[in-house]
């Protein structure tokens, strides 16, 4: 295991746990080394394509946000004055 490992409990259900280390034994893989791979292939593809897609709905989205704010900061303002 590498130095900058850490444990994570984690829990499987029977049936992913028996496929795992059937896996692992049959292709002779360290099922931890497995989990860290097959986790981080995961991550990298979701991560990219989901926080792209936020991104892009954000800005695609800010000029009618910007527009919105500016057409209620009159009557937030007015509802500051009277809350004071």
């Amino acid at each position: 295991m590498a130095s900058d490992a850490h444990q994570v409990p984690v829990s499987f259900n029977d049936t992913t746990l028996t496929d795992l280390k059937a896996y692992c034994e049959f292709f002779s893989v360290d099922q931890d080394q497995l989990i860290n791979t097959v986790l981080c292939h995961f991550l990298e593809n979701h991560e990219s394509a989901d926080l792209n897609k936020l991104a892009q709905g954000y800005l695609a989205m800010g000029q009618l946000n910007e527009e919105i704010a500016d057409e209620f900061s009159a009557s937030e303002a007015e509802a500051s004055r009277l809350d004071q």
